[in-house]
């Protein structure tokens, strides 16, 4: 068949796929693994923001492979057996979303994508239906205390549906996953599992705007002719990169890309699949459009607009080839702004019941009618409304068909509803039209009156809500449910266009409200709150009536009722119209306003303003510290709380409305955090300055905070028995494990492996360390030693969640600690790893509440990156007080930040903490070295370009293995700060020279092999590594006569540990020089593990 645009026809990577149907979804990953390996289908920011990652669908297919091997192990799929429904409950970035659905699909599953916004009743209802048998929940606190709640529900009704909860895995540990050859061979999924057009590639669901959205099967034939709309529009999409940023992949609008990029070669622009992942707002979602270098934008009406308010995306928003909105209109003024300005609007319509059913995308957009989308007449004869009985073409590949509305006199407003034909299959048919299945979509659309091929949305046959964020609201379950209320008589819903919903409520039978007095509508207001509330509960959270947004209606201005004594919604909404902008305005200006604004601007009074509204909004049991989003907290939300702020700042004579920025709550995403920012931005107002607060201003404030508790009074006692037992905490990772293996083999004491209790993919704890040990090359057998209590624990819950008894048997046992875990991003800022800093002044708590003659041994695993911003002079084995130095980065300053905490201890407790700063760790006795890592990483990316870089300075690096000995033999030491790194530099050029030989790459200036790395990063960069942008970020490129011989390669520094060889000894002092063999084992492990 001739299509009217084909896509790829001039494409050097992609080969387009056969239409026919002959190849399903199923089966596509199979085939663009043999025929466009080398084609990006996904590309994101590199880990600072800055370059760009890729991944090709050879790179796509084996993590898919290789997470569909791990899900097998969860339900078992016999050859042409039933396959099972597995559920997505998961807050996850737009990549490893992917990853979850496409593994599920190759592991013979089906995937069912649910909306993180649903309430619990909504969520297990969805399960109920749809028969599904497991449930993937990602490891947030939010979407781990909803799905805690959902389980109780469907264990509690008696119901026969048995589903297993299941750790979504993160991207990451599906990147790792070992795969062999034989695990990517064998018969196609299609094949294999009997999977043919009809049957059911994936599970999405309505709105969910009731307590019972509707579970909507997406069959393999509806994604094929998903996949050929673009053959229908009038561009070639193949090789564009549409920025996806702020759509959820559990939308349908994020579902039906996989279409997209498998039938017409698109590339999708995501976040960075970095946990914890990103939360979209208007700002970050520009900056990640430019970096992944877009050239077509798709997003919500609500992002555009406040593009449309910022002159410096107004200016940039031009070089996108397209700007493409829908599921919701966009205002006027946004509109006009930005077309005058030269950007391309682009309106999408479609349904997850049809897809997309408008030109996907069309070449030209006429300035005049930008909020109209085109449809073509079958018959140029025909004209006004005689178009009802007829079929209008809105892409060529789909027969609507248009029902005049006779509810809207002088209008010419149409029912729509979706004929099937050969080409187009909506994926829900629910009436017919000439005897023909058909879907009613309910929308209503006017048509343009200058051009009758021009149409846009007018409304909802069934008064469903259309939000600028995309989102819909049903508003007859809310009003059905607020009428139960003796106190209310009429509700109506409003909401169209904006951001939230609203609603009118005509108060009860000789209930008196005087609109005009404050005081009484309040009044009015606390007394329906109750089932306010119980209608929020049931309603997803964009669905949620915030107080501020309840309208009384007037008495003096009565509703026109139907025959039935219902209001007439229409009417009444434009009756109201006045009214309902003016609260939207008043909105916008200030929100919640009956908390009351604080006392004064110290911290305490501010702190418990700021509590007060964040946990009305949030409505989840939080403490000051805690991220907000990693507890559910989305942009509406983000809004509420940043607008109840502004209030009291424009009734404020000491905090200037202009010091609560836009992101406020992005940017400070923790009650703390949030009040401190007020306190230091009121104090600079005060002084008619504006203040922000610096890194290294934030990093001694969390000092202050960590040393202001007072510590524990230790009791030294003479015990009975000399406690003999070592706490090591975070034992999965590499040195943890290292660690693990030394004291399992030298300790004749116990020894307590904590590690944070892991949502990572059904692997118990048992099973993830036993799988580092076997990564490690370590002696598995030393896991069943009868000295190992290897423990999963949270050191920010009482007795760290062991339970009494395990807490009290360490608290008499340990007289060792060697705190190892931590979060190792370097993305996310210093308040996101306070968590971190926490654990660590628990387990001083800990180490202070022993009571044995002499205080436990603490050491405290830091980094040489504390020195990050040192110049000139040696790093020196002793206390930093400087914070500048560490300042800049979170992970750096989380590290000098409980450094000075446990300096702090030493000054005023019989504590005497060891910080022990370490350098680059290489690989481990057999190679074994994370690939995410910036050296295993530069391999893979030099084999991949042909080139390795000259890299100046030195490498003190330690092999983790021989880190681990160190850290041992310095057991009895009394110093107080001490570096781990080689005591033998070798300069990283003759390293690079010996990875020369081993790879067979030339060697060549680091400029050009940075060029030659950038060059195809623009197509097919691999994805493998999230640090493309780290060799930027770093000065590396200095020449011989630039820097000193001692400088560390990465740190620009001379890391100096003088006294860690005196300490350590031979152990340190006659480490062998990293020479070939190294060099070898690195090489061949890295090699090894891409395959």
């Amino acid at each position: 068949m001739d299509y009217p645009t084909p896509q790829g026809a001039n494409s050097e990577t992609f080969t387009p796929p056969p239409l026919d149907g002959s190849l399903l979804l199923a089966d596509a990953f199979h085939f663009h693994a043999k025929h466009s390996p080398q084609h990006p289908l996904l590309v994101y920011p590199g880990s600072n923001g800055a370059g760009k990652q890729s991944i090709v669908w050879g790179e796509a297919f084996r993590v898919s492979c290789a997470g569909a091997k791990q899900f097998r192990g969860l339900w078992d799929v016999p050859e042409g057996g039933e396959r099972p429904v597995i559920a997505i409950l998961a807050i996850a970035d737009q990549v490893t979303y992917f990853f979850l659905v496409t593994s599920i699909m190759l592991a013979g599953g089906i995937p069912f994508a649910i909306s993180p916004r649903n309430s619990d009743v909504a969520v297990a209802h969805l399960l109920r239906t749809a028969k599904a048998t497991e449930m993937l929940v990602s490891t947030d606190l939010a979407m781990q205390h909803l799905a805690g709640r959902v389980k109780e529900l469907l264990t509690g009704d008696g119901s026969s549906v048995e589903i297993r909860f299941h750790a979504a895995p993160t991207f990451a540990s599906l990147w790792e996953l070992p795969l062999e050859k034989n695990d990517i061979s064998g018969s196609l999924p299609a094949t294999k599992y009997g999977i043919v057009a009809k049957d059911t590639a994936f599970i999405t669901h309505s709105s969910g705007s009731t307590a019972f959205p509707k579970v909507i099967y997406i069959t393999q034939k509806n994604m094929v002719e998903t996949g050929r709309i673009p053959y229908y529009g009038e561009l070639d999409l193949c090789g564009e990169v549409m920025s996806l940023h702020p759509v959820p992949m559990f939308h349908m609008l994020g579902l039906i890309q996989f279409a997209y990029i498998t039938y017409a070669g698109l590339t999708l622009g995501a976040f960075s699949p970095y946990e914890p992942p990103v939360t979209p707002n208007p700002a970050i979602v520009y900056e990640a459009g430019v970096a992944c270098d877009s050239t077509i934008v798709l997003c919500p009406p609500s992002f555009i607009e406040a593009w449309a308010m910022d002159p410096r995306h107004v200016k940039g928003l031009p070089r996108f080839k397209a700007v493409i909105f829908g599921g919701g209109p966009l205002s006027e003024v946004a509109g006009l702004t930005l077309i005058k300005n030269g950007v391309r609007l682009v309106h999408l319509f479609g349904s997850t019941e049809a897809a997309c059913v408008t030109l996907f995308v069309p070449k030209h957009n006429p300035i005049d009618t930008w909020d109209f989308f085109a449809v073509r007449l079958v018959h140029s004869t025909i004209r006004a409304r005689k178009v009802a009985e007829q079929s209008l073409q809105f892409s060529p590949h789909c027969s609507p068909v248009f029902i005049p509305s006779d509810d809207y006199p002088g209008l010419d407003v149409y029912h729509l509803i979706m004929k099937s034909c050969p080409t187009h299959t909506p994926s829900v048919l629910n009436t017919e039209v000439d005897g023909v299945p058909a879907f009613d979509t309910k929308d209503l659309l006017f048509r343009c009156p200058k051009n009758p091929n021009l149409w846009k949305v007018f409304g909802r046959q069934d008064d469903q809500i259309m939000h600028s964020n995309g989102e819909k609201t049903n508003p007859a379950p809310i009003e059905t449910l607020l009428m139960k209320d003796p106190n209310i008589k009429h509700a109506i819903v409003f909401g169209r266009g904006e951001f939230h919903a609203g609603v009118m409520i005509v108060p009860g039978d000789n209930i008196a409200v005087d609109v005009k007095d404050e005081d009484s509508v309040a009044q009015y207001r606390r007394k329906i709150w109750p089932m306010i509330e119980r209608a929020n509960e049931a309603a997803p959270t964009h669905s949620r009536i915030f107080k501020e947004m309840i309208l009384v209606a007037d008495p003096t201005k009565p509703f026109e009722l139907t025959a039935k004594g219902t209001l007439r919604r229409q009417v009444a909404l434009k009756s109201y119209q006045n009214e309902i902008k003016a609260i939207y305005a008043a909105v916008a200006e200030s929100s919640l306003s009956h908390i009351l604004a604080p006392e004064s601007f110290e911290l305490e009074s501010v702190l418990e303003f700021v509590r007060a509204v964040v946990k009305e909004v949030v409505r989840m049991p939080l403490q000051d510290g805690d991220d907000l989003f990693q507890y559910g907290c989305d942009s509406l939300q983000a809004t509420w709380i940043r607008n109840s702020i502004l209030r009291v700042a424009m009734t404020s004579q000491v905090l200037s409305p202009k010091a609560v920025p836009m992101n406020l709550v992005y940017d400070h995403p923790s009650i703390e955090g949030i009040a401190q920012f007020l306190v230091s931005a009121a104090r600079g107002s005060a002084n008619k300055e504006q203040q922000s607060k610096s890194s290294a201003e934030e990093m001694r404030e969390l000092v202050a905070k960590y040393t202001a508790m007072p510590f524990p009074v230790r009791r030294a006692d003479a015990a009975e028995a000399t406690p003999t037992g070592v706490l090591v905490t975070g034992t999965t990772g590499a040195l943890g494990s290292q660690l693990l293996a030394e004291l399992l083999r030298a300790d004749k004491g116990t020894v307590y492996a904590l590690n944070r209790f892991s949502f990572e993919a059904t692997a118990t704890l048992e099973e993830r360390q036993r799988a580092t040990f076997e990564n490690q090359g370590l002696d598995v057998q030393l896991l069943q030693s009868s000295k190992l209590r290897l423990l999963e624990a949270d050191l920010a819950l009482p007795d760290f969640g062991l339970g009494v008894d395990a807490f009290a048997e360490m608290r008499q046992d340990v007289s060792w600690i060697i705190h190892n875990a931590w979060n190792v991003n370097f993305k996310v800022g210093l308040a996101s790893l306070e968590p971190n800093i926490a654990g660590t002044r628990a387990l001083i708590d800990f180490a202070l509440s022993i009571s044995s003659s002499h205080p436990p041994k603490f050491f405290f695993m830091s980094s040489i990156g504390v020195f990050r911003n040192m110049k000139g002079t040696a790093a020196l084995e002793e206390h930093i007080p400087d914070a500048e130095l560490a300042s800049g980065q979170g992970y750096a300053a989380s590290k000098w930040v409980t450094e000075e905490i446990l300096a702090y201890a030493a000054a005023h407790t019989d504590l005497k903490p060891v910080v022990l700063r370490v350098g680059q760790l290489s690989g481990a006795d057999n190679g074994a070295w994370r690939a995410a890592e910036w050296f295993p990483s530069l391999l893979r990316q030099s084999e991949r370009i042909g080139a390795l870089p000259i890299l100046q300075g030195n490498a003190s690096w330690i092999p983790v293995h021989a880190a681990a000995k160190i850290v041992l033999s310095l057991r009895d030491t009394k110093e107080a700060h001490l570096h781990i790194t080689h005591p033998r530099p070798v300069p990283t050029a003759t390293l690079l020279q010996h990875v020369s030989t081993a790879m067979g790459l030339p060697l060549v200036p680091f400029t050009q092999w940075f060029a030659k790395l950038e060059a195809v990063s623009d197509g097919t960069s691999s994805g493998q590594v999230q640090l493309l942008d780290f060799y930027k970020s770093i000065d590396i490129t200095g020449t011989p006569e630039e820097e000193p011989e001692e400088e560390e390669t990465l740190f620009r520094v001379a890391i100096d540990n003088t006294k860690a060889r005196a300490e350590a000894g031979s152990t340190l002092c006659d480490m062998p020089v990293l020479g070939e063999k190294d060099v070898e084992l690195w090489v061949s492990y890295v090699r090894e593990s891409e395959h």
